[in-house]
């Protein structure tokens, strides 16, 4: 198997295969140690799934990314390790597909820089995750939190990926990289490809004892997370202890009944059906 630098100088010398030039899919997991159920519905299954359906399939261990968030070296260097073995025993194989870690390949950085000099500065301060990481950081967000975005751009354009799987909460990021690309191409020629998104069709999985936010490895409520190394006990004690209400009947209303809409939603997931089938 080539290195990643390798593998981005065929790219631009236009020496891979043909197959390989058509459809070229990304995308890439923070280390930040071993997945929850979430990021496994959510992102992970998916990838498994596209590496079987597609010949050029990219995904990244960002560490890089991980970076906006302060970290000891030595938390961080076992973080990388328990998520690529989480994900290798989700079923990612390297061999159907190019797994990495970003840090080894320095062209991640240098296209970042470029493309940062193309992205003006209203067009960050307006994205949603910025204002919200922000606030939750005192008003002191660093530089990196703020243009990670553009980073982004450069980790999904530098192997000019076609497609890219997100969730919800990542699709106006894609939209920046999508006008970083045009805006690149009408100033220099045509180079980039404009990403697609490939959407999740899961559900967003909130927390197990507060169905008003996202699941999270940083929640402090242990039984608010089902993390995939948790022991069938855990997880069984996990979801009896989950919020519902007080009505018997199972509907999906994530309004009126967000907590069993969570649990509809996990159901329909895990077990492939669609949530009307429930």
């Amino acid at each position: 198997m080539a290195t990643p630098s390798g593998l981005i100088r065929a790219l631009h010398r236009g020496t891979l295969g043909q197959n390989m030039v058509l459809d070229r899919i990304f995308s890439g997991i923070q280390p930040t140690g071993t997945p929850h159920l979430g990021n496994y519905l959510g992102a992970i299954q998916n990838w498994v799934n596209l590496q079987e359906e597609c010949s050029s399939v990219l995904y990244s261990i960002m560490d890089m990314h991980s970076l906006t968030m302060p970290k000891e070296p030595a938390v961080l260097r076992q973080n990388i390790l328990d998520t690529t073995a989480a994900i290798l025993a989700c079923g990612i194989d390297p061999k159907k597909c190019f797994l990495f870690r970003q840090s080894l390949v320095p062209e991640h950085a240098e296209l970042a820089w470029i493309l940062g000099c193309l992205t003006n500065m209203p067009r960050l301060l307006r994205l949603p995750q910025w204002k919200m990481k922000r606030a939750s950081q005192n008003n002191e967000g660093t530089v990196g939190l703020l243009t990670y975005p553009v980073l982004q751009a450069a980790d999904i354009l530098l192997y000019k990926s076609t497609h890219v799987p997100v969730g919800e909460d990542q699709v106006l990021h894609l939209e920046l990289a999508q006008d970083i690309a045009q805006h690149f191409n009408k100033k220099y020629g045509e180079f980039f490809p404009v990403p697609k998104a490939i959407l999740s069709t899961t559900k967003k999985i909130k927390s197990l004892r507060d169905p008003a936010v996202k699941m999270s490895k940083s929640d402090p409520q242990k039984l608010a997370t089902v993390n995939i190394a948790d022991s069938p006990d855990d997880i069984v004690l996990k979801f009896r202890k989950a919020v519902t209400d007080f009505t018997s009947e199972v509907t999906y209303d994530p309004a009126a009944r967000p907590g069993v809409s969570n649990l509809v939603s996990i159901h329909a997931a895990v077990t492939g059906l669609s949530i009307e089938e429930e």
